[in-house]
């Protein structure tokens, strides 16, 4: 016996309508000219007022939902629908991006992209030019070291803000590159970029660093175990480009097309293409900071 119910729908497509916003006359829940909502009184509830709130504060919608689903399991087909002309069940992927965005620097589990002068400073392949600029710099300016470290430190966090998404269009270089005869535009590469950096932030650097923290606590304070070892730089590394590796597979297959084995071969070239992408990011994102103070 099914005891699903289904809600009725009580609203009157039928009778002609006059849109508030553009005069146009039509039928149905949304203007056929400009998209505006039919108001009806439910949407002036208290109980769709907190619905909305809800959302806004959790971003607990179908697009959400459907984009965030699709990018953990299906990576590529938001790029292959999006591209095809499928968009209506999905966030713009210019929105996911930038929403991973804000949960990276909501949650700031590690330093992966926001780089403080110590990580500038220790432990890059640059860090001793890093040192001798800003060694000079407080030198001849006879500032403060702690006080210049605050201050880079914070304006980098901000700046890190608005470079995060050059990493979008460094990264559409090599998938240009390593698919250039698919016959895709350029911007069809750029969709693919949008798609995995989104991937890359959302799970590479907030729920996986998360759920590392969560293993780490749980095997010390219920088996006694010290785990720490997961949080090194050779441990995440190992662990990151396996997930990159898995997204970069699919992507091949859901979005190029491409065959099992060429997509593995494209997969691990292209995850070390992230790391290099990612210490360009940090180069310039040092410069930028310095010269911007």
């Amino acid at each position: 016996m099914n005891f699903k119910f289904k809600k009725i729908d009580s609203f009157d497509y039928e009778v002609g309508r006059t849109c508030k916003n553009c005069d146009n006359q039509f039928a149905g829940r949304f203007c056929n000219l400009c998209g505006e909502k039919v108001i009806e009184p439910k949407d002036r509830s208290f109980l769709k007022l907190f619905e909305n709130i809800f959302n806004a504060f959790t971003f607990v919608d179908s697009k959400f939902w459907n984009s965030f689903i699709s990018l953990i399991f299906k990576p590529g087909r938001l790029s292959n629908h999006v591209s095809s002309g499928i968009q209506v069940p999905y966030m713009t992927l210019i929105g996911l991006f930038f929403l991973a965005n804000f949960l990276y620097f909501l949650f700031p589990v590690f330093d992966t992209f926001n780089s403080p002068l110590s990580s500038q400073f220790y432990k890059q392949e640059y860090s001793d030019l890093v040192q001798k600029i800003v060694k000079d710099h407080i030198k001849t300016n006879n500032l403060n070291v702690d006080a210049f470290t605050t201050a880079y430190n914070n304006h980098s966090a901000n700046i890190s803000k608005l470079l995060l998404i050059s990493l979008v269009f460094m990264f559409t270089l090599p998938l240009f590159l390593f698919n250039i005869r698919k016959n895709k535009l350029f911007f069809d590469h750029l969709l693919a970029s949008f798609e995995f950096n989104a991937f890359s932030i959302l799970i590479n650097s907030v729920l996986f660093p998360i759920i590392i923290l969560m293993v780490i606590s749980l095997a010390k304070h219920v088996f006694n175990l010290d785990w720490n070892f997961l949080i090194t730089d050779e441990y995440f590394s190992i662990f990151g480009q396996a997930i990159f590796i898995y997204f970069l597979y699919n992507l091949q297959r859901r979005f190029y097309k491409d065959t099992m084995l060429i997509s593995g071969i494209k997969s691990i070239g292209l995850s070390f293409c992230v790391f290099y992408s990612w210490k360009i990011y940090r180069f310039i994102l040092f410069f930028v900071t310095y010269y911007t103070m």
